[in-house]
């Protein structure tokens, strides 16, 4: 009998040991996450699905005017069904609303990763006609949306400011 009793509790306890792993195998791993990246010069700057909050806060990159900045989002599908949603893309100032960059279906396949490539070119993003102040750095937003998903994200065009020529060497200027 007290044989009995011991293998109960031992399989009591083997079952509710499983049962927490599984807990935290479905609320670590399963799910859907999404990733940005964009690249900075060399390196290339990621966003992660738990790095939202802190990159809607502070600008993430910095691009010259009339450069490109290149985003890669990713959806990593870590369910048992295939997910399908919208991705809007689009650039905000000031709370207003400058240009749609994107609109376009996706599905990824179970345990599968989906990716899209957008492209924004700054010298774009002003007003027609409007010329931009020397020396100063405007603050966009990029908004995606992943279904009823928001995502933020900041960065800054900088308008280079001129540059002084540079004093010529007494040997070369002319008297």
């Amino acid at each position: 009998m007290a044989t009995k009793r011991k293998n109960l509790y031992l399989c009591l306890t083997l079952l509710c040991f499983i049962g927490l792993i599984a807990i935290f195998i479905v609320d670590g791993y399963l799910g859907v996450y999404d990733t940005l990246y964009v690249p900075m010069g060399e390196r290339e700057q990621k966003v992660e699905a738990d790095q939202w909050q802190q990159w809607s806060q502070y600008a993430m990159a910095q691009v010259g005017w009339g450069e490109k900045a290149f985003f890669r989002y990713e959806v990593d599908n870590r369910q048992f069904s295939t997910y399908s949603t919208n991705i809007e893309v689009s650039v905000w100032h000031s709370q207003q609303k400058v240009r749609d960059i994107l609109s376009q279906p996706i599905a990824v396949a179970p345990f599968d990763k989906g990716q899209l490539k957008w492209t924004i070119d700054t010298a774009e993003l002003l007003p027609s006609g409007a010329t931009p102040a020397k020396g100063y750095q405007y603050e966009y937003t990029v908004i995606i949306k992943r279904g009823d998903i928001e995502r933020k994200v900041i960065f800054d065009v900088l308008f280079p400011s001129p540059l002084p020529s540079p004093p010529l060497p007494s040997s070369l200027r002319q008297s």
